[in-house]
């Protein structure tokens, strides 16, 4: 049977908007690695999977969340983790060289393997969606600052370990 539908996750626009909700967490840092923000971003988009994080013990209160948001499952059969956030890799590519294009990020930061905020002006609109959908999931949106600021991305226990999403054995730490 032939399903169609949307998939947010493979749409460049809602990547785009997905990484402009997230560039207020990343700016508190200063700059993320990419592959950081690209988990950041599967969670956003599949907030129902945050069952599957093995968060640190004082971070299990976040656990709640993934049933929360079991409702936003979609109908239909989803493919595997790991290889949905592989699929996701080209359009989120895509998406963020656009945002350096326009100037919401650095280019040259992002070339080098990093997601930095600029100082870039933003229309009002625009802003106010981002504010609006950022405060509808205030609860996420303060996991995914947790995770950007009190997880690094590699080597065990590190955040693509804990989350099963992308190989960790031959990181650098």
């Amino acid at each position: 049977m032939v399903q169609l539908s949307f998939e947010p996750a493979l749409d460049p626009y809602h990547t785009m908007f997905r990484a402009l909700r997230l560039m207020p967490i990343i700016a508190t840092i200063g700059r993320l690695e990419r592959d950081h923000v690209r988990i950041l971003d599967f969670f956003l988009v599949f907030p129902f999977k945050l069952l599957d994080l093995r968060l640190k013990p004082e971070h299990r209160r976040f656990r709640a969340l993934g049933k929360r948001y079991a409702a936003e499952k979609p109908y239909a059969e989803q493919p595997e983790s790991g290889q949905l956030i592989k699929r996701m890799a080209p359009i989120s590519d895509a998406a963020y060289q656009s945002l350096a294009a326009k100037g919401f990020i650095d280019g040259s930061d992002y070339d080098a393997g990093w997601v930095k905020p600029t100082e870039s002006w933003m229309p009002d609109i625009l802003a106010e969606k981002i504010v609006a959908a950022n405060t509808d999931q205030q609860d996420l949106m303060d996991l995914l600052a947790t995770l950007a600021r009190e997880y690094d991305l590699g080597g065990e226990n590190g955040l693509k370990h804990r989350s099963g999403l992308m190989e960790h054995r031959y990181d650098a730490v």
